[in-house]
């Protein structure tokens, strides 16, 4: 299996950073820090690449995610949405974190998540 990662730090928000790791046919893109409107434009573009590319089993990680403001959970379920109406299977990890709680009352998380990991 292939690993490979690339990772985007800087900015106004403290801390923020995040990385895709490609295992096999399974991506992951991990975030960290807290993310504010300007910065979940830049996942939201890393997810929606992966999809765009042909990528069909795809992660947010947000295990180490410490903050999202009110826009930013916006555009994560936006992008998410999206992905999943071009086919992709999209989870979200890990299930007992607090994004992963808002999301899922989104309905944007699936029980897949864990297996993902």
């Amino acid at each position: 299996m292939g690993n490979a990662s690339v990772t985007d730090e800087g900015g106004t928000t403290p801390g923020f950073g995040q990385a895709v790791i490609h295992l096999g046919d399974k991506w992951k893109v991990r975030a960290w820090g807290g993310c504010d409107s300007e910065r979940a434009w830049l996942l939201r573009d890393r997810l929606d690449h992966l999809a765009a590319t042909g990528q069909r089993c795809i992660t947010l990680d947000v295990s180490e995610l410490r903050f999202a403001d009110f826009t930013a959970v916006a555009i994560l379920v936006g992008a998410l949405t999206r992905i999943r109406q071009r086919g992709a299977e999209v989870a979200v990890s890990p299930p007992s974190g607090g994004a992963y709680q808002v999301l899922k009352r989104a309905e944007l998380t699936t029980a897949r998540a864990v297996r993902l990991r």
